[in-house]
């Protein structure tokens, strides 16, 4: 039987003077845990793992050719016309041009016209292995990059259409147990982004549904942190939508269930959420003491052990959220100076989000009586949010604006609102 990746590395280990999994653990910089878990075959190693432990045993990338070896390549479709070269081309470069703002439009509407990789898979009707999976994996990144710069009602489509074929996938295709554990946890992650673009796009119940296959798809998968991560999402909305305090619960549960499992940046991102949600239910004690472990969490992060779809959250996203918390809390003084500081970060290219931070600085300075600025500040929003294409920014510019209603009269608020009733949708 073929020597699997987990095996090969207790060999390797074993090899070097019989170096302790938790010493290797520390060169490779890996969680002892984590790498018990992947020497005994029960968590595949991701292509950073898979480096780190090949340089920390000098396997010359034996271990790296290892974690990414795949069943050879089943022959092409026959007939004419568009064939799966054309669409694993296509894919390639999809998979290999960044997205900017520039691009992001172009290549969301590509993606629309070119099959998936799994519709290919299908008509083979082939046995699936891990190679497969990875390229799910590298879809699904690449369409989260897209997000960042192209809003929900573009991305809508193609996240459906991609999860849609994916599960499918799962349906019909034959694969190894640990094959399809992967195939399960990359369908969380896949649920996990259809339910964000979901809710961008003005879809609040499908969204609900999306965040709820992938907690099961992850847990599933034997992938906690991605189930805890559609969970959190859940909450968020949940606080945003109906009961805040039910959304605080499920938030608290999202990151109690994968705190054992969950690396530092995760931790802090779970944490994000149950400051939120513990912020909509006004609770100001429990939002201080979840914003401060936070950023204790987040500064022990080490980013070889991330998953991949943490790749966000950065130390001004941290600071945005403990903003908007005491907005939402209407503590003007704490919210204001990390407010104006943090958003300097954040511009043209990242319309949605940009858009989207500014409105709580614009409600903050209203919060303190600096109507003004607010006003202007807003009207930034407003310039941004009409390249956003988000039903979300949408209505949230609709909230602010109601909140300037008591100071029409004010010269730049009644600029401001005139410039709201020429965009559709405010």
């Amino acid at each position: 039987m073929a020597e699997t990746f987990g095996e090969a590395v207790r060999r390797l280990r074993d090899a070097c003077d019989g170096t302790s999994l938790r010493k290797l653990a520390k060169l490779a910089a890996i969680d002892p845990g984590h790498l018990s878990r992947i020497e005994n075959s029960k968590r595949p190693p991701s292509r950073q793992i898979a480096a780190a432990l090949d340089q920390a045993l000098g396997a010359d990338g034996a271990l790296v050719n290892l974690a990414g070896c795949a069943t050879t390549d089943p022959p092409a479709l026959a007939g004419d016309g568009w064939a799966r070269a054309d669409a694993e081309a296509l894919a390639g470069a999809l998979l290999t041009e960044q997205p900017s703002t520039a691009n992001a439009l172009r290549l969301a509407h590509e993606w629309l016209v070119t099959d998936p990789p799994q519709v290919y898979e299908m008509r083979a009707g082939r046995r699936i292995g891990s190679a497969i999976v990875e390229q799910i994996g590298q879809r699904v990144h690449q369409m989260r990059l897209l997000d960042d710069h192209v809003g929900g009602l573009d991305t809508y489509k193609l996240v459906t259409d991609e999860l849609n074929t994916t599960l499918e996938l799962l349906r019909q295709a034959a694969y190894t147990e640990p094959v399809g554990r992967r195939l399960l946890a990359a369908i969380g992650e896949l649920c996990q982004l259809a339910g964000y673009v979901a809710v961008d796009a003005g879809r609040p119940r499908e969204a609900t549904r999306r965040y709820l296959t992938g907690v099961r798809a992850a847990h599933a998968g034997g992938e906690l942190p991605g189930a805890a991560n559609n969970l959190s999402s859940l909450a968020y909305l949940i606080a945003n939508t109906a009961d805040p305090r039910e959304g605080a619960l499920m938030a608290a549960s999202a990151d109690c269930g994968a705190r054992h499992e969950a690396t530092a940046t995760t931790r802090a991102l779970l944490l994000e959420r149950v400051a939120w949600t513990q912020a909509r239910a006004g609770e100001p004690a429990a939002v201080d003491r979840a914003l401060g472990r936070a950023e204790q969490v987040y500064s022990g992060r080490q980013p070889a052990n991330d998953p991949i779809w943490v790749y966000w959250l950065t130390e001004d996203e941290i600071a945005i959220m403990a903003g908007r918390c005491w907005t939402q809390l209407h503590r003007p003084l704490r919210a204001v100076p990390i407010l104006e500081e943090a958003t300097q970060g954040y511009g043209e290219d990242t319309p949605r989000e940009s858009a989207l931070y500014l409105t709580w600085l614009a409600e903050a300075y209203l919060q303190a009586n600096e109507v003004e600025q607010a006003a202007e500040v807003a009207m930034r929003a407003l310039e941004l949010a009409r390249h956003a294409r988000s039903e979300r920014t949408t209505a949230r510019l609709t909230e602010l604006r109601a909140l300037f209603a008591p100071y029409r009269g004010v010269p730049v608020v009644d600029a401001l609102e005139e410039a709201s009733g020429d965009r559709r949708g405010c």
